[in-house]
């Protein structure tokens, strides 16, 4: 049964705190940067490939269209790998991979353990790359000018059934809010309506708005089943809020990944190692919490405060 409130108000006071501190040089648990942040043969301030220029678009674009069910530090920094190894980098061009067999995808996306799933993850990698260069000339630059930069427009394509055909799983819930999320701070395309897109909801999403109580109630089941309610959670959260930068939910992804990747993850029944660093600590439930990528069960007592947090996943 999903029985589940959204507190609007705790939402934004716990989102102006995240916002600040990810924003600020102490970061959350002293981390603000993101595992796609570094381009590859990076350490940000010198790189292999231009930040904004082609190559790093195709980089963002392919290494988030398997990004599910991963160690994300993992993830791109085989995705970085891949990329500096001459031997494998053609995998990142369009044009280079359809000449390839699709032995030869699966055989390159092993050497740097960029696939975890060697033939579903070369399946989705492959089909991503094939579809941008049949429909818009190997560069995902072309749809965004079909979409006159809108985000939303872009994002609306999801809804289209031959957009979602030719883009299996890059066109779902998580991946592409987060691609469009990308293109804008770290491709650092100008997009328009960038506040009408949804907060791309994965395990860590999920398991910061628990916690912290900006949604409460009682839950068991997965977390597609309630994106809807996270991200509203976070888009009233906004609405609320009066801050000079803080403009739209988007803008919470990273606090909130990092709040529970470093954070809300290490949590035992009563027990939070992490307490004292903690930015919202006193907002934290002490009801039950189980978020895995798997599966959510939220209990009805998290409202009262009777009940242990545990059993967090990454």
């Amino acid at each position: 049964m999903n029985q589940l409130v959204i507190n609007s108000e705790k939402a934004k006071d716990v989102a102006v705190i995240l916002f600040e501190k990810f924003n600020s040089t102490e970061g959350i648990f002293g981390h603000n940067i993101m595992p796609e942040d570094l381009l590859p043969d990076s350490d940000l301030t010198s790189s292999g490939i231009e930040r904004g220029s082609y190559e790093h678009l195709m980089f963002i674009t392919l290494v988030v269209s398997i990004d599910y069910q991963r160690n994300a530090d993992q993830l791109w920094e085989a995705g970085r790998k891949t990329f500096e190894d001459e031997q494998t980098r053609w995998l990142f061009f369009p044009e280079k991979l359809v000449k390839k067999n699709f032995d030869e995808i699966i055989e390159a996306m092993i050497v740097h353990k960029l696939s975890k799933k060697p033939k579903k993850d070369a399946k989705i990698w492959s089909d991503v790359s094939k579809s941008f260069f049949e429909v818009y000339d190997s560069n995902p630059l072309n749809l965004i000018k079909q979409c006159n930069y809108d985000a939303l427009e872009i994002f609306n394509k999801k809804f289209d059934s031959r957009f979602k055909q030719s883009f299996p799983y890059f066109s779902g819930d998580k991946i592409f809010p987060l691609w469009i999320r990308m293109l804008y701070d770290n491709v650092e395309i100008k997009l328009k309506n960038i506040d009408k897109i949804p907060i791309p909801v994965d395990v860590h999403i999920a398991r910061a708005t628990f916690t912290t109580g900006c949604l409460t109630g009682n839950y068991e089941g997965t977390i597609p089943k309630v994106f809807s309610q996270i991200d509203e959670t976070w888009k009233k959260a906004v609405e609320l809020v009066n801050h000079p930068k803080l403009k739209y939910r988007l803008q919470l992804d990273e606090p909130l990944w990092h709040l529970s990747k470093y954070g809300c993850r290490f949590r035992k029944e009563t027990l939070c190692p992490k307490k004292t660093k903690c930015p919202v600590s006193n907002f934290c439930v002490n009801g039950t919490v189980n978020v895995s990528a798997e599966k959510i069960r939220i209990s009805e007592d998290n409202i009262n405060g009777k009940t242990s947090l545990s059993d967090f996943m990454l």
